[in-house]
């Protein structure tokens, strides 16, 4: 479960979730939350260049992220366009994917045949 706000640390999984849910039964609040299915990528092994040095070899999962605009008025779509790619790569044991708290870090797609 998702807060609809970015910068990591905010998600709750599993028995935190469900405390939440029943916490939050019938308040409006609970508006600001959207659940996601959990995503089990593949795992690969690979170093961080972080604080300008590597990491150890690490057990890593990446996720590609799009950039993109939506703007609505009365009902209408107005605009709604895509603006790029991003990877984001982080220890496979992090619940979090937070670039800006440093949980992990930025990639960018490679396409190959």
């Amino acid at each position: 479960m998702k807060p609809q706000r970015e910068g990591g640390g905010n998600n709750l999984w599993e028995a935190e979730m469900k405390d939440r849910l029943i916490e939050l039964a019938g308040d409006p609040s609970r508006q600001q939350y959207i659940l996601m299915r959990r995503i089990t990528p593949p795992v690969t092994e690979m170093r961080f260049f972080k604080g300008g040095k590597f990491t150890p070899i690490l057990q890593s999962v990446s996720e590609i992220g799009f950039f993109s605009s939506y703007i609505s008025g009365g009902g209408d779509v107005i605009r709604s366009e895509n603006h790029g790619l991003l990877v984001r790569t982080k220890s496979r044991n992090d619940n979090e994917g937070g670039v800006y708290v440093g949980i992990s870090v930025l990639g960018s797609p490679h396409f190959m045949d």
